[in-house]
């Protein structure tokens, strides 16, 4: 039992937040084996990192006329009588009088028949639990009970916090847990952070932040109930702001890594970067042209590059990665690309030969290589080449080479951090460039990313004619399957058509709720045999190559696929897609997948599906698709409605739905502000605060931190 009350003082107060809670409150070893395996084992874990996922208000009773139907209530009743209860049917029934009424409380189970012999006649007891009204009267059903005394009377009364469930912690054993700890950390007064640091907003201070989170000390009326439930009160925005802090310090701590020298010189905007520029078909966008002048600006200068490019579906990525390699490719050093699928690395080898001059060697990576003789001939040339352009085949292939000036990483959210960092070793402090085409919010980038620089392009090539965008139910995709084979039996027009599965889960039952490839191409495949073709990821690389040329080429017209084909597909004609059960996909997802139309100057357009038993909820997020064609708003609207793990196609980067994002959809604006103050903190190595933020962070944060790293 943790017996010191005297914990006033910062060090004092993290020293106690860093105590196992074993030492700190009574607990059996049982119960602090669940709670560590759920939450953690410190007591940080249990007050800063389990804060209640809801409030319910819970009014002290003094009379029956106090207890309103489908409301929570609190009260103190003697107990007059019980009548006998059977099996699992037929409830425990206790009479107990409140005031001058007698209040009819049923219990089911075995837990009836204990509670009697705990409560027997006479007894004076505090009954907490949702009420309901028959014929005016008031009953409960299987409510909180005990004995009275003013421990339980305050906890279940007044806002009452519910955690998170823990299975085999119950909800009142983690309440007096917490009340425990909560009591201990009232002894002391003041904050756990330094008083003077730079810019630090007005806020409250920790302890009386936590004990209000916690158990809210406010007047019950639904202003306060909704400020709690929305964590808007200012005690949460002080634990929040608190935590994206030091979230923020150790991203710019990270980042500080980039401040070494590069022991490299970039010659920006050199001839061969600038000739290719010219003989591009295109104008660069005046986005572009920014974007390009920030990555130039970071290759010119003699710390390494630390970028974050985003840019919409079809905004002209690509060109300006060529353009900076291009750059690197004319100082007499090599550019890296790695993408995630083996259909976007070919992609990026095909786009990136049709921009730059023929002398220029590009290699490509992709597939696993097993005879000595031929490792050793891609190696040879990976020596000779500019470009490098791979997938992960470059983790294992690629040997490490001072001469590889800039490592681009292309749809980073599906590589984890650690990977990230294995390609970068791949030199000795190379410019690291990470793209996204998924868009993500700047304060969810922030997040991500800390102390990295951002840039985005955020117009799109002129003349592009936007893709119809149209949400159908499942009792009319008959007339989206009949539109499809009219249009590509008499007009020529080709596309796709995506499923969420490759093959039914369930063939020999009932029909799957979810369409497959294998199903849908075969209802095609009666119609539009030789035209049809299908796709998904479990087919071999060269595989799937073939048929993507055979889609381009015009040897088939109908390409049945699964999100395989959400990167690296560019068929400048096609000009449909349908999505089958488009309610199972995240929406920039669907964005993602709605962006292999409209990409020529030809009218396109994106058929989403819903399933035959989609949510009203559901509908609506496909509705919205329907309004907008910017990646931004759609991610933004992700974020809000979906979750942050499953937004923005995140739910792949490693991070999935860890407490930073959580932190940034309720508190964004506080992203910008953190992060100022903990660039500032960083930059002054060895103060007094760096050491302090250093410490507290490794005491509290670590762990976290790393679990995320190691995705």
């Amino acid at each position: 039992m943790y017996n010191d009350p005297d914990i006033s003082g910062i060090s004092k107060i993290i020293s106690f937040l860093n105590q196992p809670l074993e030492s700190a409150v009574s607990l059996a070893k049982s119960q602090v084996s669940k709670i560590t395996k759920a939450v953690g084992g410190k007591v940080f874990d249990l007050l800063v990192n389990n804060l209640p996922e809801k409030y319910e208000a819970r009014a002290l009773a003094k009379s029956s006329n106090d207890l309103h139907d489908m409301e929570i209530a609190t009260f103190q009743a003697e107990v007059v009588s019980w009548r006998q209860g059977y099996g699992q049917k037929i409830p425990y029934v206790m009479s107990a009088r409140l005031g001058n009424s007698i209040i009819k409380i049923s219990f089911f189970g075995k837990v009836g028949g204990i509670y009697q012999a705990v409560f027997p006649e006479g007894t004076n007891v505090m009954v907490s639990g949702e009420v309901h009204r028959t014929f005016a009267c008031p009953t409960l059903t299987n409510p909180d009970i005990f004995k009275f005394d003013e421990f339980w009377c305050g906890l279940l009364s007044g806002y009452v916090p519910v955690y998170k469930r823990i299975k085999g912690v119950s909800h009142l054993f983690m309440l007096r847990t917490v009340k425990q700890l909560v009591d201990i950390l009232n002894k002391a007064d003041g904050d756990w952070l330094p008083q003077d640091l730079p810019g630090y907003p007005q806020l409250p201070d920790f302890i009386e932040s936590i004990s209000n989170i916690h158990f809210p000390q406010i007047e019950i009326n639904e202003k306060n109930l909704e400020e709690l439930n929305s964590f808007q009160t200012p005690w949460h925005k002080k634990i929040a702001f608190d935590k994206l802090l030091f979230y923020q310090y150790r991203s710019a701590s990270i980042n500080s890594l980039f401040e070494i020298e590069k022991l490299r010189s970039i010659r920006t905007c050199s001839e061969l970067s600038l000739d290719a520029q010219k003989n591009m078909p295109f104008e660069l966008t005046d986005a572009q042209k920014r974007v390009l002048t920030e990555i130039r600006g970071d290759l010119a200068l003699p710390r390494p590059m630390n970028r974050l490019l985003q840019g919409d579906v079809g905004s002209g990525k690509t060109a300006v990665l060529v353009l900076a390699g291009l750059d690197v490719i004319a100082s007499g050093f090599k550019c890296v690309i790695m993408a995630p699928t083996e259909i976007l690395a070919n992609q990026h080898y095909s786009t990136i030969r049709k921009m730059v001059p023929p002398e220029i060697r590009i290699e490509l990576f992709v597939g696993g290589v097993t005879s000595k003789k031929k490792k050793q001939e891609r190696l040879d040339n990976a020596e000779k080449a500019d470009f490098i352009v791979g997938t992960h085949a470059l983790f294992e292939n690629l040997e490490f080479s001072e001469k590889i000036g800039l490592v681009i990483i292309d749809e980073q959210h599906r590589f984890g951090v650690a990977q990230r960092l294995k390609l970068q070793q791949k030199s000795t402090h190379p410019d690291f460039l990470v793209v996204s085409a998924t868009p993500i919010p700047r304060t969810l980038a922030l997040t991500l990313y800390g102390s990295t620089e951002i840039s985005v392009i955020d117009e799109m090539p002129p003349g592009r004619i936007p893709v119809q965008t149209r949400y159908v139910n499942a009792e009319n995709r008959y007339k989206v399957f009949d539109y499809v084979i009219d249009i590509v039996r008499n007009h020529g027009k080709k596309g796709y058509w995506v499923c969420p599965l490759v093959e039914e889960d369930n063939p020999e039952n009932e029909p799957s709720k979810m369409k497959s490839v294998e199903s849908v191409f075969d209802e095609f495949s009666k119609i539009l045999a030789p035209k049809t073709g299908f796709l998904h990821g479990k087919m071999k690389g060269e595989e799937k190559t073939a048929i993507i040329e055979q889609l381009k080429n015009g040897e088939i017209s109908l390409l049945v696929s699964t999100v395989v084909i959400e990167v690296g597909i560019d068929i400048s004609d096609a000009s449909f897609i349908v999505i089958e059960n488009a309610e199972r996909f995240g929406l920039a997802q669907l964005h993602q997948l709605r962006g292999r139309v409209g990409r020529g100057n030809i009218k396109s357009f994106c058929a989403l599906i819903g399933g035959r038993d989609i949510s009203m909820k559901a509908e609506e997020r496909l509705a919205f698709m329907t309004t907008t064609e910017n990646g931004f708003e759609v991610a933004e609207y992700d974020l809000k409605t979906r979750g942050p793990g499953l937004a923005s196609g995140l739910d792949q980067s490693g991070f999935k739905n860890s407490e930073e994002f959580l932190l940034v959809v309720r508190y964004g604006g506080y992203v910008e502000k953190a992060r100022g103050i903990a660039k500032q903190i960083s930059a002054s190595k060895e103060s007094e605060h760096n050491r302090f933020f250093d410490r507290v962070f490794s005491l509290l944060f670590q762990e976290l931190f790393d679990r995320i790293g190691a995705s």
